[in-house]
């Protein structure tokens, strides 16, 4: 497992030191949903099963709303 920060809307961007394997699995381990949340790990967009490591950033963001759609 890796021991990374976690900066999530559901808990105020509040970053949280957390350890987990994947988003999915921190998102569990947090009782969050991942319905309408965009993940994110450092920089770049992520799946929910991507493969974390240690000191990665993750970050749980609301869907942008895309009009006209």
């Amino acid at each position: 497992m890796a021991n990374v920060t976690v900066v999530s809307y559901h808990n105020g961007g509040v970053p949280q030191e957390i350890s987990g394997p994947t988003p999915a699995g921190l998102a569990q381990d947090m009782g969050l949903s991942l319905d309408g949340v965009t993940i994110h790990v450092d920089s770049s967009e992520a799946e929910a099963n991507q493969e974390l490591r240690d000191g990665d950033l993750v970050s749980f963001q609301k869907e942008k709303v895309k009009s006209g759609v």
